[in-house]
């Protein structure tokens, strides 16, 4: 039966249209070990967990969450996760130019309902 974690996995592997084989030749371990996380017979190792984030390409802490590991965080959704993640490698600059880029949506939005 799988798990709450299997059931998350297995819905991220799809939407990177990946395999559980690639996921494995990624992370080099072999593809039944991946089946085994994904049906709960066998939990993934925090080294597995953070070499599953790299290979697909989120945030460690978002792993971490699906597994369990860590809470939940409260009221950050995941696309405001995705943005933090990919906005930590930017310069300064460039995340400042998108803070600017969301303050102005935020005020167009804000506009919008006064009409």
């Amino acid at each position: 039966m799988e798990t709450d974690f299997g059931i998350w996995l297995k819905l991220q592997l799809e939407e990177q249209d990946m395999t559980q084989s690639e996921l494995a030749e990624k992370i080099g371990v072999q593809p039944p070990q991946i089946s085994r996380i994904i049906s709960g017979e066998r939990g993934p190792t925090t080294e597995t967990l953070i070499k599953m984030a790299d290979a697909l390409r989120m945030p460690r802490e978002k792993i971490f969450r699906a597994a369990g590991i860590i809470a939940p965080e409260p009221n950050i959704n995941e696309t405001v996760e995705q943005i933090l993640h990919e906005t930590q490698s930017m310069s300064e600059q460039d995340q400042q130019e998108i803070l600017a880029f969301i303050r102005m949506k935020n005020n167009l939005r804000q506009q919008r309902k006064k009409k």
